[in-house]
């Protein structure tokens, strides 16, 4: 697997890195079947300079625009990869660079359960995927 970290306005530190290890150790886990060259991971992670900074309300007199906010969000980043001309990209945000490793890490397995079950044969126990009535005596 060729991968490439970038990191803008921050900086990586060696727990985060080791951790981002260990989810690239479970990519090449899920992905048995695809040759290393073939995969190529790039992970962003930036400082978010367009944090949302709530003004101070009444509680809860009105409903406002900062009550459907989420928490601050310090850093955001993207992870994108090509599997079999099919681009996987998602999105993430949060409050440290660990949070944000991990939230786009689960959102990016996601993707790839997707991916391997619309682009990879199913492991059934029928692999020649007939129907079983058709393997059982019936009318043919």
């Amino acid at each position: 697997m060729i991968f490439h970290l970038t990191a803008k306005g921050c900086q990586i530190s060696e727990t985060s890195y080791g951790n981002i290890r260990r989810h690239l150790e479970k990519i090449e886990r899920v992905l048995p079947n695809i040759e290393n060259d073939l995969i190529v991971l790039r992970l962003v992670v930036r400082k978010n300079t367009d944090r949302y900074y709530p003004m101070r309300t009444h509680p809860h007199k009105h409903k406002t625009y900062s009550d459907g906010k989420s928490a601050l969000a310090y850093f955001e980043g993207s992870i994108s990869c090509l599997l079999h001309k099919k681009k996987l990209y998602v999105h993430f945000k949060g409050q440290t660079v660990d949070e944000c490793v991990d939230l786009g890490f689960e959102r990016f397995f996601k993707e790839v359960e997707k991916f391997k079950d619309l682009h990879f044969a199913s492991e059934s126990e029928y692999p020649d995927h007939m129907s079983i009535r058709n393997k059982g005596g019936g009318k043919q």
